[in-house]
C-alpha cells in the first residue's frame, strides 16, 4: 500500500468513526476528495479487511445502496452498552423506532397518533441516522426501517422474521421491567 492510499484509508476511517452512522460512497468521495465511488468502495473493503485481520471489536461494513459504516461487532454490543455514558437513542426516539419496526410499512400519521406529536422529530432524527426511510405514496407518507436498521441491531432483513425477533425482545424487556417493579415493592 502506497502513502496516498494509506492516507485515503486513514481519512475514510476517521470519517466513519466520527459520523456514528452509515455514510454514502458519494458523500465520502466528495467530502474526502477521493476520486470516485468505486475507489471509495475499494478502500472500504481494504479497511474492513484490516479490522478483520486485527481481530478488532469494531468492523467496517459495506451496506446495500452504496453505504459504509463503522460499528461494533454484534457480539460486543451488550458489553459496550454497560460502559456507555449515554444511549445512542433516548427512549422517545427508540420507542418510535420500535413502533415503526413492528408495524412497518406504516403511515407516518399513524405513528404520530400512536406516539404523539414528538414523533415527527423522532422520525426526522431516525431518518438522519438512516434507520428509517419515508416515502410519499399518494397523499400518505409511508415509514419503514432500512437495511441499516436490521444490520445495526443484528436483526433479520426479512420482515416476518424481524417481527418475531422484535416480539421476543419486547417480551424480554417487559419481563425485566416487571422484575424491577417487583424488587422496588
Amino acid at each position: 500500500m502506497d502513502e496516498k492510499e494509506a492516507t485515503a484509508i486513514a481519512k475514510l476511517e476517521a470519517a466513519l468513526y466520527a459520523s456514528g452512522r452509515p455514510l454514502s460512497f458519494k458523500e465520502l468521495s466528495t467530502r474526502l476528495n477521493i476520486g470516485s465511488e468505486e475507489e471509495v468502495s475499494k478502500l472500504v473493503r481494504k479497511l474492513s479487511e484490516m479490522y478483520r485481520k486485527d481481530g478488532s471489536a469494531m468492523e467496517v461494513r459495506e451496506l446495500p445502496g452504496g453505504l459504509a459504516v463503522m460499528q461494533l461487532k454484534t457480539e460486543y454490543v451488550g458489553l459496550a452498552r454497560r460502559f456507555s455514558s449515554k444511549p445512542i437513542l433516548t427512549s422517545g426516539p427508540l420507542r418510535t423506532l420500535s413502533y415503526v419496526a413492528y408495524y412497518q410499512p406504516v403511515e407516518q400519521r399513524r405513528v404520530a397518533l400512536a406516539r404523539g406529536s414528538m414523533a415527527y422529530r423522532h422520525l426526522k432524527l431516525l431518518e438522519e441516522l438512516r434507520l428509517i426511510k419515508r416515502q410519499r405514496r399518494g397523499r400518505s407518507i409511508i415509514v419503514e426501517t432500512t437495511p441499516e436498521f436490521a444490520s445495526y441491531l443484528g436483526l433479520s432483513g426479512d420482515r416476518s422474521t424481524m417481527r418475531r425477533q422484535l416480539s421476543r425482545i419486547f417480551k424480554e424487556l417487559e419481563m425485566k421491567s416487571l422484575e424491577k417493579e417487583s424488587n422496588r415493592g
